[in-house]
């Protein structure tokens, strides 16, 4: 098994040297064309980049079962650094079990998943059924790539998707999203009264499907607490708010400039509730351009209106919300936000709401994308042979979980009639950050369980509980 974990660590080190920001795939579709070349392997690429490699069963039973994986990363480092995601590779740090990188996110998701599947593809002894390995794209972003794949190029009726970040639960389900722009546009006016720039950073970031209690601390809501606070007391101007980096995750900065004549602001925007490792700074700048007293309470109001964290919590299903986007470019303001549940009526319950709220205050909504739940098949053989498996490896066995970020699952569920799949992985910790890590010990555990079953399975396997 050490020879396996050796060559994971190094496919993982590999596939970090090539840049694989969402939307950007390209590169790396072209590594995957010339690996399957490398290894003999039929492979299908698609318009929109996703690859397709496929290697034939060396046991009995080849019933085919497809792995799936998306390509992309979520792309953030920190402020003072230099890296460029286009044409850098990820720098690996390696401190004993825990991998991580340097100054920027580490790609574990889903670098992971990735790693684990050429693996199996090179490595002729590993025994598997016939495989039909699916690399997707555009999964942190729209789920583009899944959402348009043919696929009838699989023949596959069961389907192991690597995208979960524990190694001690299954997922058999996910939540519903919708994720909308909330777009206002207004008139510019021009003013003496003194500007100044706030800045907000090192907020405690995070993808909000895991962390979404974070999100009611994010730095966009924060920065929106500190500015409605301030007009409580007097007349404040919006000239600028921008921050963070994608609808789906906590900000960890944001930035405004203001115009007010309130004295003494820098310690007025100090807030007692800030984390300790947060960081504000505020400077006095030359500005002369906002928006109006009333437009710039409208902005403020969306932000705080717009409903965050946990909504609704009923029988253990969770609605939630997070504005994970925002950005001002010359008179109009753009906020990006998503809503996640299960329940679909509820999702569309606070949809409407958000509606109604950004009506209010003169927004436009204008829908990005909505994906449907995969809603649990509690009669999955394949959630039950996985889990028995497991536990013939680990003894003991796996949680069933369904997660409340999103997953490819519940488009690609939608394509495949009859398709049975669960969600498996390693552990990853504050993944889409710059602290993201991942632990070699769990990924060994994740392969382990997974070539066993590769090796194992069958539809009649009953292994008793001991």
């Amino acid at each position: 098994m050490d020879e396996i974990t050796n060559r994971f660590l190094e496919l993982f080190n590999e596939i970090s040297q090539i840049p694989r920001e969402s939307g950007k795939e390209k590169k790396f579709a072209d590594f995957l064309e010339l690996f399957a070349k490398k290894n003999n392997l039929e492979c299908y690429r698609d318009e929109n980049n996703n690859v397709l490699i496929k290697k034939s069963g060396n046991k009995e039973n080849n019933k085919p079962i497809i792995l799936q994986a998306h390509m992309d990363m979520v792309c953030v480092k920190r402020e003072d650094s230099n890296h460029n995601f286009e044409v850098d590779p990820i720098e690996i740090v390696r401190n004993d079990d825990i991998i991580s990188a340097k100054d920027t996110s580490l790609g574990a998701d889903q670098g992971i998943g990735l790693a684990i599947m050429l693996l199996i593809l090179e490595n002729n002894q590993i025994k598997h059924p016939d495989l039909e390995c699916l690399f997707t794209t555009e999964e942190e972003t729209t789920f583009n790539g899944a959402v348009n794949f043919d696929y009838s190029k699989l023949n596959g009726k069961r389907m192991i998707n690597l995208d979960h970040c524990k190694d001690d639960s299954i997922v058999i389900g996910c939540d519903a999203d919708i994720c909308n722009k909330y777009i206002f546009e207004g008139e510019l006016i021009t003013s003496n009264i003194p500007s100044y720039r706030i800045k907000i950073s090192n907020v405690k970031g995070g993808n909000s499907g895991i962390e979404i209690e974070r999100s009611n601390k994010s730095a966009i809501i924060r920065m929106a607490k500190i500015i409605q606070k301030l007009q409580a007391e007097d007349d404040v101007l919006v000239c600028k708010i921008s921050g963070g980096d994608s609808e789906g995750d906590i900000a960890t900065s944001c930035e405004s400039i203001i115009k007010t004549k309130i004295k003494d602001i820098e310690n007025k925007i100090i807030d007692d509730s800030l984390e300790d490792d947060m960081q504000i700074q505020v400077n006095k700048i030359d500005n002369n351009l906002s928006f109006s007293t009333e437009d710039s309470k409208k902005i403020i109001n969306e932000i705080m209106n717009l409903k965050q964290g946990v909504i609704a919590s009923n029988n253990n299903v969770i609605t939630s919300g997070n504005i994970g986007v925002v950005e001002t470019m010359t008179n109009k303001v753009i906020i990006t936000g998503i809503l996640r549940s299960l329940e679909e009526k509820d999702l569309q319950k606070y949809n409407q709401e958000h509606y109604l709220i950004s009506s209010n205050n003169n927004f436009i909504v204008e829908e990005i994308y909505q994906d449907s739940a995969w809603i649990p098949n509690m009669n999955s053989k394949l959630k039950e042979n996985y889990k028995n498996i497991y536990y013939k490896v680990n003894g003991d066995y796996p949680d069933f979980e369904i997660t409340h970020g999103g997953l490819e699952c519940s488009c690609i569920f939608e394509k495949i009639k009859g398709l049975d799949m669960i969600s498996i992985g390693s552990i990853i910790e504050d993944f889409h950050t710059v602290n993201e890590k991942m632990y070699i010990s769990s990924c060994k555990k994740t392969i382990k369980v997974l070539l066993t079953y590769l090796e194992c399975e069958n539809n009649e396997i009953e292994l008793k509980r001991k």
